[in-house]
């Protein structure tokens, strides 16, 4: 653990000794590691950061541009996340469960996550077993750079596949369906986006997950459409060298053929006014308010991707002024929070800033739905607070100490080779700009007050808000 810690350390150090001797023309550089970049003639970007110090590690990250986003056809949703699974079915070498098999014979740990513009694969493992190997006895042991380009270039499944695995996604929406948490986010998504895919949840809407195994041509259609070197980027880091992996990478991964991918763009007409809905839940919970804005796409260096970058800390964290006066002053909630654990989700087309809070169901038994009514006003009134930001006692003090916090948090969270290449992937996939690291963290450090003022006024407003509110045992909030 001590040892641990010792190379935490040393990396924040290198950090900040880059943030001293960088100077003012350029944007900082605050990315202690090179970015590698090469893109392969089928559009397939290569992404490589050495970091030796983290000997034997290699961290193989597939980033696939396909999310709930792309899930366009009405009764076809849930299908990005459905190949997340079936994803580690892959039949390699035609074995059922080979790819998986092997995986597990090499140590690997093997995981995915699914987003609404996004699907992530990352196997992490030791830097030996990126190469196939030979065995005592003349058996032959793939690595993981034959694995993921047999699985990514040509994913072989058939129907007792898809259905299986089709099956497994009706579970895991059953058992998600018990958090109440999934229907707030199924109603609020709903509100806030009636045209567009972003209007739907990762995992799907419950009818379409029950027909999801009738529909095994269309799943064909999605993997044969979005599964292609173009729409995706390959990020390794670790304890691997550029001019040693690239030439394989090229090798195995330049045969996968490209495909042009469709425009899914979709505009949702402009909201009249303030979007309300309500979820009765069947048990005993605690009510719970959700208030959201809609904000515009993200963009790297933007002023307003900026001050996204900076709202938790102005709203929802413990000095914040509607934090105190919520929990501590007024004590009307038990939990003030942005749901999802940030600002804003990072997206293609539009993000969501929702914060949540939990109520005291005493408190809700005593006073009803006017008690649902008084926190909504006042996490309002806390947003709209910002309006005017630059005008509160020691405002450029107070965000000076918030765009350091996020700056050393932000680095400090980028403490291994997997978080890094999760983390540059994220945000690299927009410009596809190897500096983005940097430029985004240049952008928060030119925040000013006013700036803050301006980004509330325009996009905390009524024609941008959605409020969903639940309450327990069937107690209407309408």
């Amino acid at each position: 653990m001590e040892a641990l810690y010792m190379k935490r350390l040393l990396i924040l150090v290198g950090f900040a000794s880059i943030l001293v001797l960088s100077g003012s023309a350029q944007p900082k550089k605050v990315f202690a590691y090179p970015v590698n970049k090469v893109t392969l003639e089928n559009g397939l970007d290569l992404i490589v950061i050495e970091m030796p110090e983290f000997k034997d590690v290699l961290s193989f990250n597939m980033l696939v541009l396909a999310g709930a986003r792309n899930e366009t056809e009405k009764g076809k949703t849930g299908f990005a996340h459905l190949f997340e699974h079936i994803m580690f079915r892959h039949k390699y070498e035609g074995e059922l469960n080979g790819y998986d098999k092997a995986m597990d014979r090499m140590g690997a740990f093997n995981n995915a996550w699914t987003w609404f513009d996004v699907t992530f694969y990352h196997p992490l493992t030791f830097a030996f077993n990126l190469d196939s190997q030979s065995l005592p006895g003349g058996e032959k042991r793939p690595g993981l750079l034959e694995l993921e380009a047999s699985r990514f270039a040509s994913l072989a499944f058939d129907k007792k596949i898809f259905q299986t695995e089709s099956g497994a996604v009706l579970g895991e929406y059953r058992k998600s369906a018990t958090d109440p948490g999934l229907a707030i986010d199924e109603k609020m998504l709903e509100l806030a986006f009636p045209k567009h895919s972003y209007g739907h949840t990762t995992i799907g809407t419950y009818q379409d997950v029950v027909d999801m195994p009738n529909q095994y041509d269309y799943a064909v259609w999605f993997y044969d459409t979005y599964y292609r070197p173009n729409n995706c980027v390959l990020v390794v880091s670790g304890d691997v060298k550029k001019d040693n992996i690239l030439p394989k990478i090229r090798n195995v991964f330049g045969k996968w053929k490209p495909k042009p991918t469709p425009d899914v763009t979709v505009q949702d007409p402009p909201q009249a006014g303030v979007n309300r809905g309500h979820v009765d839940w069947d048990a005993d919970v605690p009510p719970r308010v959700h208030v959201a804005y809609k904000l515009p796409a993200y963009k790297t260096g933007s002023v307003e991707t900026a001050v996204g970058q900076v709202l938790p800390e102005l709203l929802v964290s413990e000095s914040a002024p509607m934090y105190k006066s919520l929990r501590y002053d007024k004590k009307t909630v038990s939990r003030l929070y942005f749901s999802g654990g940030t600002a804003t989700y990072e997206g293609f087309d539009a993000r969501l800033v929702n914060c949540a809070a939990r109520l005291y169901p005493d408190q809700y038994k005593a006073e009803g739905t006017s008690y649902l009514g008084e926190v909504e006003k006042d996490i309002v009134t806390g947003f709209e607070a910002l309006k005017s930001f630059s005008e509160s006692t020691g405002a450029a003090e107070i965000l000076e100490t918030i765009k350091s916090k996020y700056k050393y948090d932000f680095l400090a969270a980028m403490d291994s080779p997997a978080n890094v290449a999760q983390t540059f992937a994220l945000y690299y996939r927009f410009e596809r700009d190897p500096d983005v690291l940097n430029k985004l963290i240049q952008s928060v450090e030119n925040l000013k007050p006013a700036d803050i003022d301006a980004f509330a006024a325009r996009y905390f407003v009524d024609t941008n808000r959605t409020v969903v509110t639940m309450a327990g045992k069937g107690g209407s909030g309408q």
